[in-house]
C-alpha cells in the first residue's frame, strides 16, 4: 500500500471546480487517481482517490528516504497491516509501518508496481497491481498483488492487507521450494456457460464451500469463467484443470477457517475477502483469499473471470524456512 496525502490539494482542486453535477465534481477531484492507474471500477470518495493516488505515487516512486516517509504517510497513527504469518501478528501503528517498509526496500531497492484494476465501495479499496522487483543476484521477479484497505475520511488507511503469493520472491534462491500447482493443467473441452457473481446472500454459502473444502460447490458459481491464481501461468479454462487447482490448494491445508471479511460489488463483479487461519506444514498460519468472479454477460470480458489472489508461501514454509528464506535474498 502506499503514500501521498493531500488534504489541501483537494481542497483546492474542490474550490475550483464550479457548480456542477456531483458525479462530474467527484471525477475532477479524482482527475489524479483516475490518471495513475489503468481502471476504477465503482464510485470513489475523495477520500479513495487521496489513497488510490498515492499508492500508485509510491509504487513508482525512487526508493529513497523520501519514499519511505511517504509510505508511512499513507497511513494513520494507529493503523494496522497484515500479512500471512503467525496468529496475532500484525504490523501496529505508523511507525512500525514505515520502519518494516524500510527493511523491504533495502532487500529489493527498485521495487515497483503499477495499479491495473481498482475496486471501490464506501471505504473499502481493493487495488490490483502489477509488482515488479530485482533481485541481488540478477533475477527478475513479478507478481500481481491485491491491496485490501480500509481508509479514514482523510484517505489515510486504517486497515491494510495485502495478499500475493511472497513464494515467487524465492523461485531462484530455493528452486527446493515445493510448487503446489505444478502439475495442473487443462485437459478436454473449455467451459461453457455463464459466470454467477455471488451476491452477498450466496457468500454465506461460498464461506461453507471454503471452509469444507467443497470444490464442487466452489466450481459451480465459476462455470465458464476462466482461472487465474497464483502457481499458475496464463488461465484455466476447463472443468478438469479448475478442479485440479482447488484439490492441490486443499491438499496443502487442514483446519481451514476462513471468514467473510470486505465485500465490493461493482460493475458486474463482486470482490469477496476470506480471513482466517489454516493449518500447513504443522502449523497454524493466518491466512486469506481475496477472489472476484464477474458477471457482465459478456458486456466487460475482463471482468468475466474468476481470479484468486493468496499467498502460497505458509502453505509450503513453516516460520523456521521462512526465515531462512529471507535471509537467503538478504544475503545476495
Amino acid at each position: 500500500m502506499a503514500p501521498l496525502a493531500a488534504a489541501g490539494l483537494l481542497a483546492t482542486l474542490v474550490a475550483a471546480v464550479p457548480a456542477a453535477p456531483a458525479a462530474a465534481a467527484e471525477h475532477d477531484v479524482c482527475a489524479e487517481a483516475y490518471a495513475a492507474v489503468d481502471a476504477i471500477h465503482g464510485t470513489p470518495s475523495p477520500a479513495a482517490c487521496t489513497f488510490i493516488a498515492a499508492q500508485e505515487r509510491f509504487g513508482t516512486m525512487p526508493t529513497s528516504p523520501e519514499r519511505v516517509d511517504a509510505y508511512g504517510r499513507l497511513f494513520a497513527e494507529d493503523a494496522t497491516l497484515w500479512e500471512p504469518g503467525p496468529p496475532g501478528r500484525l504490523i501496529r501503528g505508523r511507525e512500525a509501518i514505515t520502519a518494516a517498509i524500510s527493511g523491504t526496500l533495502a532487500l529489493v531497492p527498485d521495487f515497483a508496481f503499477h495499479g491495473e484494476r481498482v475496486a471501490v465501495e464506501g471505504d473499502a479499496v481493493m487495488f490490483e497491481a502489477d509488482n515488479t522487483f530485482t533481485l541481488g543476484n540478477g533475477a527478475d521477479v513479478r507478481y500481481p498483488a491485491v491491496y485490501r484497505v480500509q481508509v479514514d475520511d482523510d484517505g489515510e488507511v486504517v486497515q491494510g492487507r495485502r495478499y500475493y503469493d511472497r513464494a515467487t520472491w524465492f523461485t531462484s534462491v530455493a528452486p527446493e521450494l515445493p510448487a503446489p500447482f505444478a502439475d495442473v493443467a487443462d485437459r478436454g473441452a473449455p467451459e461453457r456457460g455463464a459466470v454467477r457473481a455471488p451476491d452477498r446472500d450466496a457468500l454465506a454459502e461460498r464461506g461453507r464451500a471454503w471452509n469444507g473444502e467443497d470444490v464442487r460447490a466452489l466450481l459451480a458459481a465459476s462455470r465458464g469463467a476462466p482461472l487465474t491464481g497464483p502457481g499458475i501461468d496464463g488461465e484455466l479454462r476447463t472443468e478438469h484443470g479448475k478442479r485440479a487447482y482447488l484439490r492441490a490448494l486443499f491438499a496443502e491445508v487442514e483446519d481451514v477457517d476462513l471468514d467473510l471479511g470486505q465485500v465490493i460489488e461493482v460493475d458486474g463483479a463482486t470482490y469477496a475477502e476470506w480471513h482466517g487461519t489454516v493449518t500447513a506444514e504443522g502449523e497454524q498460519s493466518t491466512f486469506g483469499i481475496i477472489e472476484r468472479l464477474g458477471d457482465t454477460g459478456g458486456r466487460r470480458p475482463e471482468l468475466d473471470t474468476w481470479t484468486l489472489a493468496f499467498d502460497t508461501l505458509p502453505l509450503v514454509a513453516d516460520q523456521e524456512t521462512t526465515r531462512d528464506l529471507y535471509a537467503r535474498i538478504s544475503g545476495l
